[in-house]
Order: C-alpha cells, then structure tokens, then sequence
C-alpha cells in the first residue's frame, strides 16, 4: 500500500476562505435589492404575483412602503458574507431575516 494515500489532506477541517469575487457579487446583488426597495418605497406601489396561485398582488400607500422597507432589509442579508466571523454573520442575517418577515407579513396584519 501507497504511504501517501493514508496520509490526512493538511487543512482538511479548516474553513475556506470565501473569495472577494464572491463578496463583491454579493454585494451588487444587495445594491439591486436596495435600489428596488427604494423604488417601491418612492412610488408607493407593489406589484407582484402570489407564488401558489399566480394571482395578482397590488400594494399601495403605506403597505406599499413596508414592503419595500422588507425588501431592502432582505438585500442586506448577503452582506452578511462580508462579517469577521461565522457567529457575526449568522446573527446579522438571522435579523435580517425576522425583520424583513415581520414587516413583509404586516400589511396582512394591519388591515
């Protein structure tokens, strides 16, 4: 038998490193996010499509704006890959999450 096939792979449980690339990728896609959040929050209108039914949905006024507010706090969770460590992250995104479900789901709730 080969010795250098029983031999463990060095840095094997080490955590790889995620790439600027990636980081900046992820970035653009927060910036789109924002800047569609904006766009709802400026023309007071939601226009969407429910994912089960296909049937259409219209927000205006204030539900319109809390939804937008919704969608930039989701753009902001792939910023989390930009965190110093894991535990960082995964709380900011957890957050991130909790309140963009909160205040996506509160124009059902409000009226």
């Amino acid at each position: 038998m080969n010795k250098s096939s029983l031999t463990p792979i060095k840095n094997m449980n080490e955590p790889k490193k995620i790439t600027t690339s990636v980081k900046w990728l992820t970035a653009g896609m927060s910036a789109l996010m924002l800047a569609y959040g904006i766009f709802i929050i400026a023309n007071e209108h939601y226009y969407g499509y429910s994912s089960k039914t296909g049937a259409e949905v219209n927000a205006d006024g204030s539900d319109a704006v809390l939804i937008g507010i919704s969608f930039i706090i989701f753009g902001l969770i792939p910023m989390s890959l930009w965190a110093k460590s894991a535990k960082a992250a995964g709380f900011f995104a957890g957050i991130c999450m909790i309140l963009g479900i909160i205040l996506f789901l509160a124009p059902a709730y409000m009226h």
